[in-house]
């Protein structure tokens, strides 16, 4: 009888000890399928989050041509940054001059740019504008055209959307 019971008493700790070993290795393992888009999902958020980013570059065009002073879409542009910047964290750039060949006009257009941020109320304007190159060096007119035809050749051929994009 004796005997009996501690078979009894080994065998429930045996179970009540593997029952924990098996639930706690349970949740400390990776489930079999992920929910659909946990994985894209970081990468489609770091994508955007460089986009909205790319928002507060002002490129060497929007500046009147070897001056530190801005062309009206310079100006348009300067405002919707002015705008945006107390909610997000990104640096303003101005485009430094092709090859760094005028860094005391990339100083001058910085300075302007970082007066009219701060008169517009952001008084972080200082710290948050560099003169850099920006995020990615854009396209030239060759590899715009050879784009344009492959998303019209993609268009004309889609079957519904086909003969909606012709010209």
């Amino acid at each position: 009888m004796k005997q009996n019971q501690t078979t009894i008493r080994k065998t429930l700790l045996i179970a009540i000890l593997s029952g924990m070993i098996c639930g706690c290795a349970r949740t400390l393992t990776t489930p079999d399928v992920l929910p659909l888009g946990s994985v894209s999902r970081a990468h489609w958020h770091v994508m955007e989050t460089n986009g909205e980013a790319s928002d507060f570059i002002l490129y060497r065009n929007e500046f009147v041509d070897n001056a530190a002073e801005l062309s009206p879409y310079g100006r348009d542009h300067l405002m919707e940054i002015a705008a945006r910047m107390p909610s997000v964290p990104f640096p303003v750039l101005v485009q430094r001059s092709e090859d760094n060949s005028n860094p005391q006009l990339d100083a001058a257009r910085r300075d302007l740019v970082v007066g009219l941020l701060s008169r517009m109320g952001n008084a972080d304007a200082d710290c948050r504008t560099v003169v850099s190159q920006p995020y990615s060096d854009g396209i030239h007119s060759r590899e715009a055209e050879q784009d344009v035809g492959r998303f019209r050749s993609s268009r004309q051929t889609s079957g519904f959307l086909g003969g909606f994009y012709r010209q």
